[in-house]
């Protein structure tokens, strides 16, 4: 929401300590709140101010707001807190109030209506067995089935939106209406009665089994299922323990209609009942099943042709563009595509790639000064967001972009003749390639399509030489599906944002400074010899949004455009590099470990005179 607020006070506020937040409060009638001296209320998320604001200055933020859980009426109050010293309300407490309406979610509302449908049904059923009812309610109770495998279908779609917190677009949620209604309408129209309420009753059952399946695996890894991990579920007994504790009484509302429906099914499918089966409704069901798959089929393939599934940073995302059920089908076809539909390889191609590999191995003889140069050293690899070989050596106005990694050159090794291979995977294809020495493929990302390979990886080798192996990202889990991928080279232990304080975000996460800071003391408690890999988030492109308080480089006019904000997140990361080695060297890990800094991939500029120029290229 955006605000507008002044400092009224005599004392500036600091952004590291003040920040922007606000109180729900119970919305309680006036006689009521005479009885009481104080109000239930959540403090919420912070906002951080954009720089110092001193007395008598006003500063304008689009504050950050989080709905309270619970529907309900509510006091909304925006305040500002000093950390560990106090909010401001509390010691000028007249700051006004706005009555907000928190309504339930759509999920909310009709996580009862597959629950309430199929026990309407099976009174209706029991009323028409016994007494002589109108037309209308026949013919409700006989396609009580049709009505609850549809309403299953989308109110669980909707419990896992709310769930996996995802954010569908408009085609989405068209193409779950597609999903939920198309199915049990061809039911109706082809299949006769007893025989559709055993198949709506599996496909209503295979539905919610789905969707139970994305809600545990999303509390666990951060991402929804998807088909090459499902064929990992043999390993679910091992971690049962985890999987129970994941379990919420909320689920109850994804399984709590199914014994009611199993019954529902036999009473139409195998007992004598009076309810009829209806031509017109069938008529009508094929009319409105036709207007629906003639909408809905064009939906789904413009989505496709748009190329908006070619880069996909989860599952989640591809989910919300297609929905639960859309995502589905494409991971079902694109995981065929690449096992069951593979071209099969002939002996002599594989003779061939044999002798290729042949031919090479006197380049893979280890040799050379630096072969086993630091055989037992602690390894340190810290893989940067967007770092191009050009930033290391770039000046602009006299000022040394990066300099200390400029200085590190004079005594390291330095590789400069390197071709970006990542492809739609990009952050994720460059640790494919640098810890599996494989190319990264052609069309969508391994993490997606390969996760459940065993690689033979960095990790995993030097693992068995007796290193203990450590990643680390603070960002989600679930972000190109590193909480499996990362096992999968052979990772003992890998670190998400759940582990970290997250304290100044820039980008999409925790700092560079902050972040690399905060790992000293974990690789400090490591046994020896550890081999981490850390991740830096910085800023992506387009480089948008850089925070002013870090900006040390005197830019000119390009300053605050997109090439002058990436070059001032190489400065930052730079100087956090500089204090990272300080703080290694304090802790002693220094002279036993070997530092590897490397960019994942290109900063994504366009290949045009201006930016060549600027790059001296």
């Amino acid at each position: 929401m955006p605000l507008s607020i002044r400092n009224s006070g005599q004392r500036a506020w600091d952004p590291a300590r003040v920040h922007v937040s606000y109180h729900w409060l119970w919305f309680i009638p006036r006689e009521l709140a005479r009885r009481s001296r104080t109000l239930p209320y959540h403090d919420g998320i912070r906002t951080d101010l954009a720089g110092i604001v001193n007395p008598g200055s006003d500063v304008r933020v689009d504050g950050r707001l989080l709905a309270p859980t619970y529907p309900g009426l509510y006091w909304l109050q925006w305040d500002l807190v000093e950390e560990g010293v106090t909010w401001f309300a509390q010691v000028s407490p007249r700051q006004p109030r706005l009555l907000v309406v928190v309504l339930p979610s759509l999920a909310a509302v009709f996580a009862p209506l597959p629950l309430l449908l199929v026990l309407g049904g099976l009174w209706t059923i029991r009323l028409a067995d016994r007494r002589h009812v109108p037309d209308w309610l026949l013919w409700t109770a006989g396609a009580t089935d049709v009505l609850w495998c549809a309403a299953t279908l989308w109110a669980k779609s909707l419990m896992l939106i709310r769930d996996a917190l995802l954010e569908p677009t408009p085609p989405a949620y068209w193409l779950m209406s597609v999903a939920a209604i198309v199915p049990p309408l061809v039911g109706l129209v082809v299949l006769p009665r007893r025989a559709r309420a055993v198949v709506l009753f599996g496909y209503g059952l295979f539905g919610t089994l789905v969707t139970l399946g994305d809600v545990i695996y999303y509390r666990f890894f951060g991402d929804v299922l998807s088909l090459s991990a499902f064929l990992g579920a043999r390993q679910a007994g091992q971690v049962w323990g985890s999987i129970r504790s994941l379990l919420t009484p909320t689920m109850i509302w994804l399984v709590v209609d199914l014994p009611f429906a199993a019954w529902l099914t036999s009473t139409l499918a195998l007992a004598h009942t009076s309810v009829p089966a209806f031509r017109r409704q069938r008529l009508t069901a094929s009319l409105v099943l036709a207007a629906v798959a003639a909408t809905g089929v064009p939906t789904a393939m413009a989505v496709v042709s748009r190329g908006q599934l070619n880069q996909m940073f989860s599952d989640r995302a591809v989910m919300a563009q297609l929905g639960p059920f859309g995502y589905h089908a494409h991971d079902a076809w694109t995981f065929a595509g690449s096992t069951v539909f593979r071209p099969v390889t002939t002996p002599a191609e594989v003779d061939q790639a044999r002798a290729w590999f042949a031919d090479r191995a006197p380049l893979r003889a280890g040799r050379g000064p630096y072969f086993g140069a630091a055989a037992g050293k602690n390894l340190i690899v810290i893989q940067v967001e967007s770092l191009q070989d050009f930033v290391v050596d770039h000046r602009i106005a006299g000022q040394d972009v990066m300099p200390t990694l400029h200085r590190w050159t004079e005594d390291a090794l330095r590789f400069t003749n390197v071709t970006d291979e990542t492809n739609q995977g990009r952050t994720s294809d460059a640790e494919f390639t640098a810890l599996a020495s494989l190319l990264p493929l052609d069309h969508g990302a391994v993490a997606f399509r390969f996760p459940g390979n065993h690689y033979v990886a960095l990790p995993r080798v030097l693992t068995e030489h007796g290193y203990a192996t450590l990643s680390a990202v603070p960002f989600e889990s679930g972000f190109w599906n590193r909480r499996v991928m990362h096992p999968s080279y052979g990772f003992q232990q890998s670190l998400f944002e759940p582990d970290f304080e997250l304290t100044e975000q820039i980008g999409w996460g925790l700092n560079d400074r902050d972040f690399l800071q905060q790992m000293v003391p974990r690789l400090v408690k490591l046994p020896r010899p550890f081999a981490a890999w850390l991740i830096t988030l910085s800023l992506h492109h387009p480089f948008d949004g850089f925070p002013d308080t870090h900006k040390t480089l005197k830019l000119g006019a390009l300053d605050r455009t997109s090439f002058g904000n990436y070059l001032h997140t190489m400065r930052f990361f730079d100087e956090a590099l500089g204090e990272f080695k300080t703080a290694l060297a304090r802790e002693g890990l220094l002279d036993e470990s070997v530092l590897v800094v490397f960019g994942d991939h290109d900063a994504g500029f366009q290949q045009d005179a201006l930016v060549a120029a600027t790059m001296g290229i």
